[in-house]
């Protein structure tokens, strides 16, 4: 068992949860006449790209090439969350009525930088990831041979 790994994978996982929980709440405090679903879906679809790429991490040992994609994609998925969750929430400053929302995009964006750091800290290291290869059974995708 990689505890590294398992660490990242848990992250990834707990972040997209609080993703998926803004979503929500975006949606509940908004105003009843007005469609909440533009403030909702843009935490929410982030949410669920960074539990698939958490998932996708964790299955580094089944194929690599799907592990190596988790692991990058869902490494840079916090980043690329907080500069939209702020760029989103800027937006939305100047209209009346919209300060929960506003705000919770604010909070949830800068938690993506720390949570970006986070993942950067517990990422697997580069014996891992070749250990992972090496043992995996993987015959989709064959490993170039060392004969050049």
């Amino acid at each position: 068992m990689n505890w590294r790994l398992l660490r990242f994978m848990l992250i990834g996982l707990m972040y997209s949860l609080i993703l998926i929980s803004t979503g929500l709440l975006a949606w509940r405090f908004t105003d009843p006449q007005k469609s909440g679903l533009e403030n909702a879906f843009l935490p929410i679809l982030l949410g669920v790209i960074m539990a698939a790429c958490s998932v996708m991490s964790f299955w580094i040992h089944r194929d690599r090439l799907i592990g190596m994609i988790g692991i990058h994609v869902g490494m840079l998925m916090p980043l690329v969350a907080g500069i939209a969750l702020i760029w989103r929430g800027w937006g939305m400053y100047p209209t009346d009525g919209l300060g929960p929302q506003v705000i919770l995009l604010w909070i949830v964006g800068t938690f993506g930088f720390f949570i970006f750091a986070a993942l950067l800290r517990t990422r697997p290291t580069k014996a891992d990831r070749e250990r992972a290869g090496a043992n995996s059974s993987d015959t989709t995708h064959p490993k170039p041979s060392q004969d050049l």
